[in-house]
């Protein structure tokens, strides 16, 4: 059996290449999700004030999705002014209007890093994109492995 050195290194070296790439995108996954958790357990719940409401569309398909993201304004502990700050994630529906309190947490930390309370259960989502994504470049990277070994053992062996 004869092996052919540049195919191989090439194929070979491209599969690592997005294996390297896929648990990178992996790791800012995890990142992301225990970034989401150190921030919910360290979290100070606070009722805020609704000042604006930002509508972004989210087109997954046909149909656009609108999430709504408010700005609010809210007292931290020990603070002497109010701080305004958009919130991380968006408002559950139905979107409070301008004026309206709400329930949010804010990172004591660095305050103007604000969450709804109502959102609270879904840390878990964080990070489940870069996840994904990781999750398919790596599936790719077999894909180039295996295509090296379908070269090895079916078209150089015959």
């Amino acid at each position: 059996m004869k092996i052919h050195y540049v195919p191989t290194v090439l194929l070979l070296g491209s599969a690592a290449l997005i294996l390297v790439v896929g648990v990178l995108l992996m790791l800012k996954g995890r990142a992301q999700r225990r970034s989401a958790t150190s921030f919910r357990e360290r979290a100070v719940p606070v009722t805020g004030t609704v000042v604006e409401l930002q509508a972004k569309d989210l087109s997954l398909g046909s149909e656009p999705d609108t999430r709504y993201f408010a700005l609010v304004r809210y007292l931290p502990a020990g603070a002497q002014e109010p701080l305004e700050a958009v919130t991380l994630t968006d408002v559950p529906s139905p979107p409070p209007r301008v004026g309206d309190e709400i329930e949010v947490a804010y990172d004591p930390e660095r305050p103007q890093r604000v969450d709804v309370v109502a959102t609270e259960a879904s840390a878990e989502g964080a990070g489940r994109t870069w996840m994904l994504l990781g999750s398919l470049v790596l599936l790719v990277a077999l894909g180039v492995a295996a295509a090296w070994l379908l070269l090895v053992f079916i078209v150089w062996t015959s």
